[in-house]
């Protein structure tokens, strides 16, 4: 684990929040390259990404604190501002950055799936990215396996980054061929939710629902996959 990548002076660069701002600009890069392709306005692009990473940061912490680390809040209500030290539930990340997205279409009075499908490939991009800096903060951290080349645990965030990884190729490969609004973006929100079931069966961190076995992030990412799902087709054949 290395959290702390340098001391500069008084100034400390964490591992996880350098992974977020290099996560932020290569999906700034990616949405810029869409904008241009679908002849939509760069800066526009640069104003919604901007607004969605506010909102699923400030939504992603939260979700966070309440469901993970309560507690931490209760003893220091400063440790909320601390997302630089890691805390971020990508679940509340999604909530919030669709939250965001829909009031800042209906602001600039465009499509809110025109601008969903533009930064679809960007986002899951960046949670690859960002499972890199979990790793290097030792965060979501996996179940105990037999020791092997001095791994005691599963990976689990490099298991999703590589599947992460896998579903921005996906994406990026078929960007071209979806013809309906929204088709994309519900696309990632599929993949997404398919990934986190897979890897959720490997944390040693899931917050199980009133004593069952049943997980918040299994259950979230269920009725995620249906409503995606049941938009898409809704979508497509509407």
């Amino acid at each position: 684990m290395h959290p702390i990548i340098a001391k500069i002076g008084p100034f400390t660069i964490y591992s996880y929040g350098m992974m977020v701002a290099i996560a932020f600009l290569f999906g700034i890069f990616i949405a810029k390259l869409e904008a241009i392709r679908k002849k939509i306005n760069p800066d526009l692009a640069y104003d919604f990404s901007f607004y969605i990473l506010v909102g699923a940061l400030v939504s992603a912490r939260i979700y966070y604190i309440l469901f993970f680390d309560l507690k931490g809040f209760l003893n220091d209500p400063l440790y909320i501002f601390k997302v630089w030290q890691g805390g971020l539930s990508i679940h509340g990340g999604i909530f919030g950055g669709i939250a965001t997205g829909l009031i800042f279409s209906r602001i600039r009075k465009i499509s809110f799936w025109i601008l969903a499908d533009l930064i679809a490939p960007s986002i899951i991009l960046g949670q690859a990215i960002g499972r890199l800096g979990c790793f290097l903060n030792g965060c979501c951290s996996g179940l105990p396996i037999k020791p092997f080349c001095g791994v005691n645990s599963h990976p689990t965030q490099i298991y999703e980054l590589i599947l992460d990884f896998i579903g921005f190729s996906l994406l990026w490969s078929l960007r071209k061929n979806i013809k309906f609004e929204g088709g994309l973006f519900l696309l990632y929100l599929m993949m997404y939710a398919a990934i986190r079931i897979i890897v959720s069966q490997f944390r040693a961190d899931n917050f199980y629902l009133l004593g069952t076995n049943l997980t918040l992030a299994g259950l979230t990412s269920v009725i995620i996959f249906t409503t995606a799902i049941i938009l898409y087709i809704k979508k497509r054949h509407g």
